[in-house]
């Protein structure tokens, strides 16, 4: 007789995949627990993958059963790699990992975490020690009902909800762990039988209600089936066998089904497994398997890994305890002490009073629900009672990260030394064990790392508004909706907050991806659309309240951001955005006054042309160091604006053309290192418009070419020829064309004769150098590549406009590699 839904024969589809038969009713638990345990059923171990009671009561059990072979719930693949997981220099947590040996990747790869209190781990090693054979007796990774997922089989419906009933009569928490509550919360003080007839007991209660609800998925049908035959070869001559299971998949071992074959299974469902660990005279794809470390952090559920279990480092002390209540107790005072020491350390009042106060709570609620000593939940709450006072931030938050570090735990493993190596390509070992360490799927080991990354970021006070930022922005990247949702909330909390105004359009351009589904790998949902929408109005609102707080900024950041703001201006500004302009237009440094004003006259708020003749009387009053250093700051701050500028508003920016063009040549090359600064601030796409507006008011075309010479060596030259030839200007040299001395003011815009031209004596001199006349307007970088620049040879003079000063302060031209080491030529000499 069959005691599971799921454990009736089946029969093949016409397209191979199996559909149980009708599902039998029920036993009565009694009944179900005689079946379980007696004579004639296999020794069954019931067991969750990561249960600390049962783990140390697992060498006690086996050593009771004293069986010949013992069989574990692991896929064939992993046989090899069973001496080695139980060999006594291996340190858990390790896992044993598995990818397709084709490197098509498909289905893997694959994870089977064991820390020490893994009752498969414990039964495997107690297998090593007495020289017992064990046996890997779970479906094959090759097998194809691996890619049916866990569709469920046919069962009954509406049935009772047997976990739920015993749920609401243990505490009455919708979300509480039943394993838990029946048997690790019962097992101090309990003997190792009845520990393990309170496992089967609960994983048939599981059973029932999967069985209730839509039926056992068939995946897990298939894999009892092999679980069956492989125990039928176990004991075909008679052999004492003791099986490891999950307690979910026991009932389906006992009874007439164990040992037998069912229609439809024969290929597949009969592979060998060979030596090196794969589906062998099935014609199935081989699995290459390696044995891995692996964290306590990440066998942490809240890592990602979905077998994960609360509070690895809690479990550990579970399992030292071995069952006694005294030992229980002396771990859960320790474990408040070290939460206490941890939330001191993190700047909150807590001492040894608070620590008492934890264990005497927590003790008392374990006596009010009938408990021998307490568990994990009586600590959690009575942590929560006694040290979080009722606040879910600030304090509550400093609590969490205490709890986290002293009940999750750092602890890392590693393989037996001599393990031999997988196998595997170097590359693939590496991914396999880099992703082993996050998670048991390639999303998994992402949404670990992330994971990790955030609580990392929580226990130093975090997530600052940059950190926030980044790890929503890579979780959507990763697909991760659960993390990018939680993210999500975190961008809303943290950055209307504390976010700086860059800060708050990068999340405000994140949120808008976001909202239009632009994000790959994360599709697009109703809810989190909402949510995206509804967080960026307080992100808009707190980013218009930064501009006041932009009055003294001296970063160009600062300036791009306020350019930005001005493009959502017409969804969430309104008037408080046009008085915080006026207010830094008006009072803000120097910088931010420029900015101010070219994001004014983009949204209306000033005429062009008033910002242009503004523009044109910074240039004007700039006559001395320090309103040409203001000069620089002002065009760095209007210029971020200048592709703008240049299509809704030229002029803005004409009379400022217009003053470098008319300066004389003295007042330019006063003005030209404050000049040069200010053009650093445009980006390449403005200063190829800014090019092409230059080009087009001159009516030529190459003004960026400087014939090959540096900019800055032309600016140098043109800087000393100027003073030359007003040393000799003053001695009443050079001549004019008649021979007289030169008398017109006007002569600045030539630094000498024309070539040929006769000098004093008669005598014609020799040929000068082809230097550019000072009128020429030189603003160009002092870089050891060719620089970009504009002289305007013919017609009006103009600047050039380039990427770098060339200038280090006023009145001081910096020598480039270009130049270092070359003479700068004069018109004249004495």
């Amino acid at each position: 007789m069959s005691l599971s839904h799921g454990a009736a024969p089946v029969s093949p589809t016409a397209e191979g995949s199996p559909l149980p038969d009708t599902p039998a009713a029920p036993a009565p638990p009694g009944e179900v627990l005689a079946a379980l345990t007696g004579p004639s059923a296999p020794y069954l171990v019931g067991v969750r993958h990561h249960a600390p009671s049962l783990a140390a009561a697992v060498p006690a059990l086996l050593d009771a059963a004293e069986p010949e072979v013992l069989l574990v719930e692991l896929p064939a693949e992993m046989q090899r790699w069973l001496p080695w997981l139980g060999h006594e220099e291996t340190r858990a947590p390790v896992a044993l990992a598995a990818v397709p040996a084709d490197g098509s990747g498909g289905g893997g790869p694959a994870f089977y975490p064991f820390a020490d209190f893994s009752p498969e781990l414990a039964a495997v090693r107690w297998a090593t020690r007495r020289g017992v054979e064990v046996i890997a007796c779970d479906l094959p990774l090759a097998d194809p009902a691996w890619a049916w997922g866990r569709r469920a089989g046919e069962g009954r419906t509406g049935g009772p909800r047997l976990a739920a009933a015993l749920r609401a009569r243990l505490t009455g928490r919708a979300g509480d762990d039943l394993w838990d509550r029946l048997v690790e919360a019962t097992a101090p003080g309990s003997p190792p039988e009845a520990l393990r007839r309170a496992a089967l007991l609960t994983g048939w209660a599981l059973r029932e209600d999967a069985a209730a609800s839509g039926g056992v998925p068939e995946l897990d049908l298939r894999r009892e089936r092999w679980m069956r035959a492989r125990l039928a070869e176990a004991t075909a001559h008679g052999q004492r066998a003791a099986v490891v299971v999950g307690a979910f998949h026991a009932p389906a071992l006992v009874g007439q089904e164990a040992g037998q074959k069912h229609g439809g299974e024969a290929g597949v469902g009969e592979a060998g497994v060979g030596e090196a660990g794969t589906a062998a005279g099935a014609g199935l794809p081989a699995w290459t398997t390696s044995l891995i470390p692996y964290t306590y952090a990440l066998l942490d559920e809240r890592s990602g890994y979905p077998a994960g279990i609360r509070d690895p480092q809690w479990q550990d002390m579970v399992l030292h305890a071995a069952g006694d209540p005294a030992a229980l107790t002396e771990a859960l005072t320790r474990a408040a002490v070290r939460v206490c020491g941890e939330l001191r350390s993190l700047g909150h009042p807590s001492g040894p009073a608070d620590a008492r106060e934890i264990t005497r709570l927590a003790s008392d609620l374990a006596r009010l629900r009938g408990l021998p000593a307490a568990g994990r939940g009586e600590l959690v709450e009575a942590v929560q009672a006694v040290l979080a006072q009722g606040e879910p931030y600030g304090r509550g938050r400093a609590v969490a990260r205490a709890m986290e570090r002293v009940l999750v735990g750092t602890r890392g493993g590693r393989p037996a030394p001599r393990a031999p190596r997988s196998g595997l390509a170097p590359a693939t070992e590496a991914m396999l064990t880099a992703a082993g360490a996050r998670g048991v799927t390639p999303a998994q080991a992402a949404e670990g790392v992330l994971r990790e990354r955030r609580r990392l970021e929580r226990e130093e006070g975090g997530p600052t508004a940059a950190q926030a930022l980044e790890g929503l922005r890579q979780a959507a990247q990763c697909g991760l909706a659960g993390l990018a949702d939680e993210r999500l909330g975190e961008v809303a909390d943290v950055l209307p907050r504390t976010g700086t105004l860059p800060e708050l359009l990068a999340g405000l351009a994140l949120l808008d991806r976001l909202r239009a589904g632009h994000v790959p790998g994360l599709g697009t949902e109703s809810g989190r659309e909402a949510r995206a929408a509804a967080a960026a109005e307080p992100l808009t609102a707190a980013a218009v309240r930064q501009v006041d707080g932009l009055t003294g900024s001296e970063d160009p950041a600062d300036a791009r951001a306020l350019l930005e703001l001005s493009s959502r201006a017409d969804l969430l500004g309104g008037i408080r955005l046009s008085g915080a302009l006026a207010r830094l237009s008006a009072d803000g440094s120097h910088l931010m006054r420029g900015a101010a004003a070219a994001v004014r006259v983009l949204l209306g708020h000033e005429d062009a042309r008033a910002l242009g003749d503004r523009v044109a009387s910074w240039v004007d009053g700039a006559a001395d160091p320090g309103s040409r250093t203001a000069l620089t700051a002002r065009l760095g701050g209007l210029l971020t604006a200048a592709g703008p500028l240049l299509e809704a508003a030229p002029p803005a920016l004409e009379p400022l053309l217009d003053r470098v063009t008319e300066l004389p040549d003295r007042d330019f090359l006063d003005r030209l290192p404050a000049l040069r600064g200010g053009f650093d601030t445009l980006s390449p796409a403005a200063r190829d418009r800014l090019l092409a507006a230059v080009e087009e008011r001159l009516g030529t075309t190459r003004v960026a070419d400087t014939g090959g010479v540096d900019p800055a060596a032309l600016a140098a030259w043109a800087e000393a020829d100027l003073t030359a030839r007003e040393t000799l200007r003053s001695w009443g040299l050079p001549p004019g064309p008649d021979g007289a001395p030169a008398k017109d003011a006007r002569e600045d815009a030539a630094l000498g004769p024309a070539p040929g031209a006769p000098a004093a004596g008669g005598a014609a001199p020799p040929a000068a150098p082809s230097v550019p006349p000072a009128g020429d307007r030189l603003l160009a970088p002092a870089e050891s590549r060719p620089a970009t620049a504009v002289t305007a040879r013919a017609g009006p003079p103009w600047a050039a406009v380039s990427s770098a000063s060339a200038v280090d302060g006023p009145g001081r031209a910096r020598t480039s590699p270009a130049v270092t080491g070359t003479a700068v030529p004069r018109r004249g000499s004495r």
